[in-house]
Order: structure tokens, then C-alpha cells, then sequence
């Protein structure tokens, strides 16, 4: 049978605490990832950065003055 808070002993009640605290944090994070989640789909002209492991930089500028280009492959 379930018991209120003011009827456990001390012992009983520390031990309440700290797991009410453990589901808050969990059930807060959740709520938390949703909100984050909803706010970045509210507006459809949001990007989202990417990177695609087979794409390179390409590089553009003047070639050094020793007519070495930087960055040369």
C-alpha cells in the first residue's frame, strides 16, 4: 500500500528524495530534447549544418610568390 511522505521514517524519506530528484532529471531531460526538437522544426527555413565525409575543400587565391600554390596535394 502506498504511503504519504510524512509517514515513512527518515531513512525512508532520504532515499524518497533522491529518487524523486533522479526522475525529475530524467523525465526533465526528455521534456527538454522535445522542446529543443519542436523549436528547431517550428519554422520549416531553419538549416541544419552537415558534413559529408567525402566532401573536400577546395581552395581558391593566389599562388605564393615562389610559384608554389598553398595547400598543394
Amino acid at each position: 500500500m502506498q504511503k504519504f511522505l510524512d509517514q515513512l521514517n527518515e531513512d525512508d524519506r532520504r532515499v524518497v528524495r533522491k529518487w524523486r530528484l533522479a526522475t525529475l532529471g530524467f523525465y526533465g531531460s526528455i521534456l527538454a530534447g522535445l522542446v529543443v526538437y519542436t523549436v528547431l522544426h517550428w519554422n520549416p527555413e531553419v538549416n541544419y549544418a552537415s558534413a559529408d565525409s567525402a566532401a573536400h575543400a577546395k581552395l581558391t587565391g593566389t599562388p605564393v610568390s615562389d610559384g608554389r600554390a598553398p595547400f598543394r596535394p
